[in-house]
């Protein structure tokens, strides 16, 4: 097999090799979307009423391409993600938060791609610290270094790119401060039609209830989750207990399988 474009000594690698890390993917596509002009992007040129796991199945699958991947597999998936975001751009319909109504949106806004990566940074790197191993500052730092790659394959600049793994966490938290991140109107229908009161919306909204439940508790408000899950005593205890679980499971059983077959071949 070629050379992945990740060590698999790495940080990065032994992180997102981890299946439960797949918990993040909707906590990630939420706050994706909490932001206006992502969620006006994904209400108008997504597919998300008939094909409710498609924008899942997509980031989960570029992630794994990304991280495990060869890299001109790597290479290719950026490629069709990049072509698919020229077509989405377009202007918001109605005013939401700080964005006026007529302020245009493009899907290969850098500041739009960093935040959708920032998402999935701080979401994965939440799941694994919660239900895997507690990381340590050295970690998430080697962690973010390999991300920065990630934000230079998709043509994020670096001159906006939080420099290291405190910068990123400024950055994060002052835009969930600020008044970018939003949850729109359009954000909401998006959320009502993928866990509308049927099978396949019941079924993925059982799917996301950890996710859900660990969304900044304003987002979740702003969603309409009125639900407390994450204070309940259930929730503090819950992750403890499978970290030390984890901890006694062979890896192999833990391991995402795209990982598992990538390293066959290393």
């Amino acid at each position: 097999m070629a050379k992945p474009l990740f060590s698999p000594k790495s940080v990065f690698w032994r992180v997102n090799r981890e299946i439960a890390c797949s918990l993040a993917a909707p906590r990630a596509v939420l706050m994706q979307i909490a932001h206006p002009l992502v969620g006006a992007g994904v209400a108008e040129h997504s597919q998300f009423r008939k094909h409710r796991l498609l924008r899942l199945y997509r980031t989960s699958l570029a992630a794994a391409a990304i991280t495990f991947g060869s890299r001109d597999f790597a290479f290719r998936a950026v490629r069709s993600i990049n072509r698919k975001h020229e077509q989405v751009h377009g202007v918001l319909r109605a005013q939401a938060g700080s964005f006026p109504a007529g302020t245009p949106y493009d899907a290969n806004d850098p500041q739009l791609k960093l935040w959708v990566l920032s998402t999935i940074t701080d979401s994965t790197l939440l799941v694994y610290d919660t239900f895997v191993s507690k990381l340590s500052a050295e970690d998430r730092q080697g962690y973010y270094a390999d991300s920065l790659k990630v934000g230079e394959l998709f043509g994020i600049p670096e001159s906006i790119m939080p420099p290291t793994y405190d910068d990123f966490r400024s950055y994060f938290d002052d835009m969930m401060r600020g008044d970018a991140i939003h949850v729109s109107d359009e954000a909401r229908d998006i959320v009502r039609a993928l866990f509308a009161r049927t099978p396949s919306g019941l079924l993925l909204f059982a799917g996301s209830a950890v996710s859900i439940a660990m969304l900044p508790e304003r987002l979740r408000d702003e969603f309409g989750f009125r639900w407390k899950f994450a204070g309940r005593s259930l929730w503090q205890r819950v992750p403890p207990v499978c970290r030390v679980l984890r901890r006694y499971t062979p890896s192999l059983l833990c391991a995402h399988p795209a990982a598992t077959f990538s390293e066959l071949f290393l």
